[in-house]
């Protein structure tokens, strides 16, 4: 399914109800490089996270992935405050 959305004077854009109704209220907006992903969140992020991602997380455990995910947010953080 595709649909078009424009953001308003605010930045709002807003999500279809069919799209709604399928996918849930809860998104994770993801900035790629040629494009910016809506992924649906679920109640357990570490499932939608696995749902999202599919295989790239198999044989990892939950402790690693929050290690992993701190780390490269402060790495980010660092990365915007030398800039």
């Amino acid at each position: 399914m595709s649909k078009r959305a424009e953001a308003d004077d605010r930045g709002r854009i807003v999500i279809p109800h069919e799209i709604r109704e399928r996918h849930g209220d809860r998104y994770r907006v993801v900035e790629l490089d040629d494009r910016v992903e809506l992924i649906p969140l679920n109640d357990d992020p570490i499932e939608g996270l696995r749902d999202a991602v599919g295989d790239a997380f198999d044989g990892t455990s939950i402790d690693e992935i929050k290690r992993e995910a701190r780390e490269g947010a402060r790495d980010d953080a660092m990365d915007d405050t030398s800039t």
